[in-house]
């Protein structure tokens, strides 16, 4: 095995998997899946990450070793040659960016156009670019928070059928669709109770009476509050109407970030390996106002694209001294192992790429500053005269400089391309 899964490994710091690892049931839970497929003939980590029912690839990884499984491919991380995005700009962790495989989205847009011919897509960009293959789909309303989602889909504007597609760069939080104008809506919202109650309520006000929703739900092992979370969200479905269920129908196309973020810790993970339930709903009953009533969401943050890759900026980050980009981790590289909202050290991160990498941030102006020439000009070197540095300390901006170098890494000056806005929240 990797030397990083030593019983001393970063995996096993990992506060919050810790946390999960204390959780007895959760535990073995994850342990009798891992017992059961073992004793079935698997021995490749693909076959443990989808046997363990939507466990966290960390968590599973401490656990064969805690267990002494025979899985040899465990320690196997994606290179970063491996580790490219179907998606271009690269997707991020902090939008909750985890898109349907190719298979996948055609086939939920097949089964979706089955039920009628006007659908409403929220977080949904690859299903509602696939029913445009499908001729008898008369409208597609695409409502998405972020406007990546479009010119990572740009194939779509030249498509034969494009003006059937109604796009909506919109924050799903307050977002109000036409009542009753759907035969079906589709979403994929973040996997936490008040998004998903919320994007369903949505989906319930946008469709006719008897229309039907379809929509992605975490597996029971997600995270030990999995179980409790996905009975609350299926109470308020049946509250809607009858309800259908099909485990492990869905695919996701493993993303860059999370290769990249597993990696760190050596662990590989293989494409396609995440997986959720497939909820239909047949919507008899409107949803409730207080359903409806908007939640909050994560404060809006900057975002540039450079080359393919997104760099996301908090400009509410502080401004006292000291220095300007730091580790949030004590590594050297600025490489983040985690994707989970409840690892402490998320609250740290005032800068995250695409490719994983994150940092403590003062001075947000001035980060931001560098981060414009960056994307105008892809060129390290041409930060060194930036006017935002002039009068900083030579070794104060030197270290600035090599850090916001290992950060974003080497640059295709002729590929850079720059989209300076604001995140979309959760």
């Amino acid at each position: 095995m990797s030397a990083h899964l030593a019983a001393d490994s970063a995996v096993d710091r990992r506060d919050e998997i810790e946390a999960d690892l204390a959780i007895a049931t959760h535990r073995s839970a994850v342990d009798a899946c891992l017992h059961a497929v073992i004793e079935g003939g698997a021995r490749a980590f693909r076959e443990l990450l989808a046997a363990t029912e939507g466990a966290d690839p960390r968590l599973v990884a401490q656990r064969v070793h805690a267990l002494a499984l025979p899985v040899h491919d465990l320690d196997d991380p994606a290179s970063d040659s491996e580790a490219i995005d179907l998606h271009t700009p690269e997707l991020h962790a902090r939008d909750y960016e985890w898109y349907f495989s190719p298979a996948c989205a055609a086939e939920l847009a097949t089964s979706v156009a089955s039920q009628g011919r006007s659908v409403l897509c929220l977080g949904t960009p690859t299903v509602a670019f696939a029913l445009l293959d499908l001729p008898h789909v008369q409208r597609v309303t695409l409502v998405d928070r972020n406007p990546l989602a479009l010119q990572r889909n740009g194939h779509a504007h030249a498509h034969a059928r494009a003006e059937a597609l109604e796009a909506h760069c919109e924050d799903l939080a307050a977002a109000r669709p036409s009542a009753g104008a759907y035969d079906v809506a589709v979403f994929d919202a973040p996997w936490y109770p008040p998004a998903l109650r919320h994007w369903l309520a949505v989906a319930a006000a946008a469709v006719r009476p008897g229309g039907r929703i379809s929509f992605a739900l975490l597996q029971r092992l997600h995270r030990p509050s999995a179980q409790a979370d996905r009975a609350s969200i299926l109470a308020c479905a049946r509250e809607l109407g009858p309800v259908t269920v099909e485990r492990d129908r869905l695919r996701y196309a493993t993303p860059r970030f999370e290769r990249e973020a597993m990696a760190t810790l050596g662990i590989g993970v293989p494409e396609s390996w995440r997986r959720a339930d497939l909820v239909e709903v047949e919507v008899q009953r409107p949803p409730s106002a207080q359903q409806l009533a908007p939640f909050v969401s994560e404060p809006a943050w900057r975002r540039w694209v450079v080359g393919t890759q997104v760099i996301h900026l908090d400009p509410e980050a502080t401004e006292e001294p000291g220095e300007v980009l730091s580790s949030v981790d004590e590594r050297a590289d600025f490489r983040y192992g985690s994707i989970s909202t409840r690892d402490p050290r998320r609250a740290e991160i005032g800068l995250w790429t695409s490719r994983s990498r994150v940092a403590r941030v003062r001075r947000p102006a001035l980060v931001a500053a560098l981060l414009d020439r960056l994307a105008a000009t892809g060129d390290h070197e041409a930060l060194a005269a930036a006017p935002a540095l002039q009068g900083m300390p030579a070794a104060e901006r030197a270290r600035l400089l090599d850090a916001l170098r290992s950060i974003v890494g080497p640059l295709a000056p002729a590929a850079t391309e720059k989209y300076a806005g604001h995140s979309p929240p959760t």
